[in-house]
This record gives structure tokens, C-alpha cells and sequence, in this order.
């Protein structure tokens, strides 16, 4: 019987320690990732004449912006180069509603070479609801559009498109990190 028992406590033991550290690791992935993962209900409607396979990329900037959108867009362009067998789709997403046709195709123009880069125009209420969100800065007065002041986050959204991750820069250690991610979330619903 103390042996039955002994054996009981070693099993809740060792269920106490896995747990342990699960949650450990858990908390370790939370604290290290630069990166926020949000559901995104409007994925699937909003892009669905982009291939499945397809990783899409998106950075809201300002049409004319001279400072922080060239920086990033080629540094859109660099990640591509250093994962060319990975499909992607890279948007701007027009932070100004007023902004004309003809204003984005000029500023898009040299990028569009290069990265193969589309504008990407909120259609709905629920959208921009939905990158405001996500940080990207949709300017309402003027003078802050003037004053070039927006975010620079990038917006990643994977193949599933259940979710965006909103990440602070491109940097290789968090698309590994997403990437592994949602490999196991995959083997845990198959």
C-alpha cells in the first residue's frame, strides 16, 4: 500500500513538473517574442485573390513619406532576399483615405519594381476598425500627416489567414519563431 501511494506521489510529482514547465516556457516565449499575435476575423474575406500559399506582408505608411516608409520598404525587400523559397504578397496599406490613385502609383512606383508591392485601401469601417487595432496609424487631422508622423510596424499575416502578427521590425528570429508556431498549431488539429 506505501509503495501505491509512493508511486502516486511521484506521478503528481512529475505532472506538477511538466506543467511547470510548460507554463515556464509559455512565459519565456511571451517575454522574448517583439512580436503581438491578434485574431483577424477580416483575413480570409480581404484576401482572397492572393494564393493560399501565400505569406502576406503589409506596412502602413503615408504616400510621400520620405523618412521611415523607404526604410521600410526595402527592408520588405531584404527579407524577400533572404527567404526566397517562401511565397509572399506585399502590400502598402494607404494610411490616408484622401490620398488619389495617382499619388500612390508614383510613390509605389520604384518599389513596385522591386517588390512587386501593391496599395492596399481599407474598404470598410470594420477594416480600418481593425488596422487601427493593430497600431497602424490611419492620420484623421492634417498637420500630423504634414509632420510625416506614423508607426512603422509591419503587419505578417500567415497562409491560414486566421491571425496577423504585428511585429516592431523584420527580424529573422521572430519570423522562425511564427513560423514553428504555426507548425504546431497545425499538428495539434490534425
Amino acid at each position: 500500500m506505501k509503495k501505491l501511494f509512493n508511486g502516486r506521489k511521484q506521478l503528481i510529482l512529475c505532472f506538477l513538473v511538466v506543467i511547470f514547465c510548460l507554463a515556464l516556457s509559455s512565459f519565456i516565449h511571451f517575454v522574448s517574442s517583439s512580436y503581438r499575435k491578434i485574431p483577424c476575423e477580416l483575413c480570409q474575406e480581404s484576401f482572397q485573390s492572393e494564393p493560399k500559399s501565400n505569406w502576406i506582408l503589409i506596412y502602413p505608411g503615408l504616400v510621400g513619406c520620405g523618412k521611415k516608409c523607404p526604410m521600410a520598404l526595402e527592408a520588405l525587400r531584404q527579407f524577400r532576399e533572404r527567404f526566397p523559397n517562401t511565397n509572399f504578397s506585399f502590400y502598402f496599406l494607404i494610411t490616408d483615405p484622401k490620398e488619389s490613385e495617382e499619388a500612390i502609383s508614383n510613390y509605389l512606383k520604384y518599389y513596385e519594381v522591386s517588390l512587386s508591392i501593391k496599395a492596399l485601401r481599407p474598404q470598410s469601417e470594420s477594416e480600418i476598425k481593425m488596422y487601427r487595432r493593430l497600431g497602424a496609424y490611419l492620420p484623421e487631422h492634417p498637420e500630423l500627416k504634414r509632420r510625416d508622423e506614423h508607426g512603422t510596424q509591419f503587419f505578417l499575416i500567415p497562409p491560414n489567414r486566421t491571425e496577423v502578427y504585428a511585429l516592431p521590425k523584420l527580424e529573422e528570429k521572430d519570423w522562425i519563431q511564427i513560423q514553428s508556431e504555426i507548425r504546431s498549431q497545425s499538428h495539434m488539429t490534425l
